[in-house]
């Protein structure tokens, strides 16, 4: 019966992991599809770079929570009625949520690569929610110096992924060998997910994204956009009230 009930976590997990909040977001805002511009991946950093910091800022906190939410949620309440099973629960529901948004069966199992849907695996559990910020923000910071975005996504993914394994193996917790095996296989999908990426770096053809310039030009150019509006509304009502007089 357990099992069952670790299934169904699974499982739901990975319905709600099909939901795209790049789809959505990219059609709803900027009436454009997400999988026919930039890189045509329906993900976090391609709305980056098509739309701006933040559309991907809100991609990437509603991934993180469609995948976090019901992890949490699966967490409580198999520490409630199952104790000892919250954490493989968790990260069963979590994974289910990575593999539903790498591979939705309702857009026909073309996903984006699951890199912010990780970042809410290890952002909603209790002991690595805290890592993962302080991942984050560093990651954050490196993507500003460097050009290859996916080398950074990866290798706060690896960072996470060995932490969550010591805590686990250290701490000799229950269910740490699936737990283990889960975060590795995880690891390993997203790689898979990036062979393209990587076929490229090591080609020397990869396109470099320069993330620090595409940022403050932006900001450059709606401040710009605004002191051209203000200069245009001060030089109206100069005219008006010459014609006035």
């Amino acid at each position: 019966m357990i099992a069952l009930y670790l299934v169904i976590a699974t499982i739901v997990g990975y319905l709600i992991g099909n939901i795209n909040f790049a789809r959505i977001f990219s059609w709803h805002l900027r009436k454009k599809d997400i999988t026919q511009i930039g890189s045509k991946n329906p993900g976090t950093m391609n709305m980056l770079r098509s739309h701006g910091l933040k559309e991907a800022v809100l991609t990437l906190i509603f991934e993180a929570i469609k995948v976090g939410g019901p992890a949490i949620a699966c967490f409580f309440i198999f520490q409630t009625y199952l104790p000892g099973y919250e954490n493989l629960a968790y990260f069963l529901s979590s994974f289910g949520g990575i593999l539903g948004h790498c591979f939705p069966v309702f857009y026909k199992f073309k996903g984006g690569k699951g890199v912010a849907c990780t970042f809410g695996m290890f952002l909603f559990h209790p002991l690595t929610w805290w890592v993962s910020l302080i991942a984050f923000v560093v990651c954050f910071i490196a993507f500003l110096f460097i050009p290859f975005p996916f080398i950074v996504t990866n290798s706060f993914i690896l960072i996470m992924a060995t932490y969550t394994t010591c805590i686990f193996v250290i701490n000799n917790l229950l269910w740490w060998i699936p737990i283990v095996v889960i975060l590795w296989v995880n690891f390993a999908i997203i790689i898979f997910l990036h062979r393209g990426n990587i076929k490229r770096l090591i080609a020397g053809n990869e396109n470099k994204v320069y993330f620090r310039e595409k940022i403050f030009k932006k900001k450059k150019k709606e401040t710009a956009e605004v002191t051209s509006v203000e200069t245009k509304t001060q030089q109206e009502k100069k005219n008006d009230k010459t014609t006035s007089d």
